[in-house]
């Protein structure tokens, strides 16, 4: 009897798997195709083979998405489940990438949405989430060929991959490219030894971003006055719900045609920012009516723990047809790499 219920059960698992390996090529066959942005970790697991563990934009979830009974007050709470069925909606925007509108643990009734399993909770303040494709095979010698492509002179080249989505949520990887823009980041912070007095040892005082044309053709990217394609965000593993740049709501000049700058491809531009600038200060989002602040001049112990991030932020293509060189421009959004308020990168 017992070789009889081990033959059935190993049937019935040959069953299972197959029909998940059915479904993943139908998928991949007749779903939806979107682009979702991520980055190379890990690039080898000698128990698998040559493969690249990926962490998407869309698997860390800030609490301003959550919705159903994530959205509850109590939601703070360690006592979600591990692997709690979820579901990430979907738009796909100008660029042609896929980004996260909400989370829940309800199924969508339509539209396009990913499932997956949520992950271990970070500060009360993210939901992670594993859909299925986080690991990417490739041939033998690929995978680190692949991360060291990532990482060019210091400029950070997000991977993006092709997703085949079904109707019920299920995700299959298509293929990757390169994002056509890079973004690298230098912070100028103050001697350990200060001589002007003007604020404490480590403090920052300015950044340079660095933009890459990272295709084979020319790309334009748009460089408003003051800086204003850049936009200062808290990053919300620690403090989305603390900190706020005091021009977060403030709606971007006009696009001149002195604005716009072509490159060819390899080539960088560096915008500049100074942290002791007002247009560069923040507000502390607990304290309504309280000044802003610079991160030049903010005592470390009040911002500890605080981490912020540079989003490049084109204008759109409605507000860019009349510049020269439109059809160059590229239109997507670009976070640098966190920093912390005494120079700490992440």
């Amino acid at each position: 009897m017992s070789k009889y219920v081990a033959w059935v059960v190993a049937v019935l698992q040959g069953m299972v798997l197959a029909y998940m390996a059915a479904e993943r090529e139908w998928v991949l066959r007749t779903g939806q195709v979107v682009t979702l942005r991520t980055a190379p970790l890990d690039p080898r697991d000698v128990m698998r083979g040559d493969y690249v563990r990926l962490d998407y934009e869309v698997s860390s979830v800030p609490r301003s998405r959550w919705r159903g009974r994530f959205a509850l007050p109590d939601a703070v709470s360690p006592g979600l489940p591990r692997d709690t069925k979820v579901y990430a909606t979907l738009r796909e925007n100008d660029d042609g990438l896929a980004e996260l509108v909400s989370l829940s643990d309800v199924r969508p009734a339509d539209g396009l949405f990913l499932r997956g399993r949520s992950s271990p909770w970070w500060r009360g303040n993210l939901i992670g989430v594993r859909y299925g494709i986080e690991g990417y095979f490739l041939e033998q010698g690929r995978a680190k060929e692949l991360e060291l492509q990532r990482n060019r002179d210091g400029i950070q080249v997000p991977l993006e991959m092709a997703v085949a989505v079904g109707g019920n949520g299920l995700a299959v990887i298509k293929d990757h490219r390169w994002c056509a823009v890079g973004i690298g980041l230098d912070l100028q912070s103050r001697p350990a030894a200060s001589e002007t007095g003007r604020g404490p040892p480590g403090a920052l005082l300015a950044a340079k971003i660095h933009l890459l044309n990272a295709s084979e053709r020319e790309v334009a990217i748009v460089d408003l006055p003051g800086g204003c394609s850049l936009a200062l965000v808290p990053d919300p593993r620690f403090n989305e719900d603390s900190w706020g740049w005091v021009r977060r709501d403030a709606p971007p000049p006009a696009a001149r045609p002195e604005d716009v700058v072509v490159l060819r491809p390899g080539q960088v531009h560096t915008l500049a920012i100074d942290f002791q600038d007002p247009a560069w200060f923040i507000v502390d989002l607990r304290k309504p009516g309280e000044s802003p602040i610079s991160l030049a001049h903010t005592e470390s112990n009040r911002l500890w723990g605080a981490m912020f991030r540079f989003e490049y932020r084109p204008p759109s293509r409605a507000a860019c047809q009349h510049l020269p060189h439109a059809a160059l421009i590229w239109h997507g959004r670009l976070l640098s790499r966190g920093f912390g308020p005494t120079g700490r990168v992440d």
